[in-house]
């Protein structure tokens, strides 16, 4: 009886004792740094951002610019305009906008990232 319960234990033992190095290889395994997206800085140096430092920058303009431009045909629309078209570079200081109003078509600047009113020219 003595034997069984030692041989219990001892089974017990070598299967916690195995799961818990497994799980402390898991968490510890070389090279991972678990504070790395927190400081961009680190994160820019990585391989991986440089790899796919593109697709980034276009997934950053993909979001932003969309709702720069709805923005901006929203404004020139409450100022009477019918928007035709809206362009923004990012990194620009203008937002151009084509607009019509009364059977006339007009540029439209507006100012980055105020949206005020920079020029109105009929075309």
């Amino acid at each position: 009886m003595k034997n069984i319960f030692l041989l219990r234990t001892t089974v017990t033992t070598s299967m916690i004792t195995a799961l818990l190095t497994i799980m402390t290889g898991c968490v510890t395994v070389p090279g991972y740094n678990a504070y790395g997206d927190l400081y961009e800085d680190i994160y820019k140096d990585s391989k991986i951002y440089k790899k796919h430092k593109k697709t980034i920058k276009s997934i950053d303009k993909e979001l932003y610019q969309p709702a720069i431009e709805q923005r901006a045909a929203n404004k020139v629309s409450n100022m009477g305009y019918r928007v035709k078209d809206v362009k923004y570079k990012k990194g620009d200081s203008k937002i151009k906008v084509k607009a019509k109003r009364g059977g006339e078509d007009y540029k439209i600047e507006l100012g980055y990232p105020s949206y005020n009113v920079i020029k109105i020219k009929e075309d």
